[in-house]
């Protein structure tokens, strides 16, 4: 931005709306803890979206930490 731009007000009325993945739910991803057996539903993005291959289980699940006992949490069909 040039210094003769710097004071100009923006107007955000005038964008255009950006599309965040349209009005689709989330896919939900039933998840089960493998020290305490707690399960929880867990949106797919959450479950797949930053993990590096050694934070996934030995069969390929993503490993998510449990909120009850800090356990590592699998893809319950994908149980070990």
């Amino acid at each position: 931005m040039s210094k003769a731009n710097q004071n100009e007000e923006i107007v955000y009325e005038e964008f255009d709306e950006i599309p965040f993945g349209g009005n689709e739910p989330d896919e939900l991803i039933m998840f089960k803890c493998r020290a305490c057996g707690y399960e929880e539903y867990v949106p797919d993005f959450v479950a797949y979206e930053s993990y590096i291959p050694e934070e996934f289980a030995e069969n390929g699940s993503p490993i998510v930490l449990c909120p009850h006992c800090e356990g590592d949490m699998i893809i319950k069909s994908d149980e070990v």
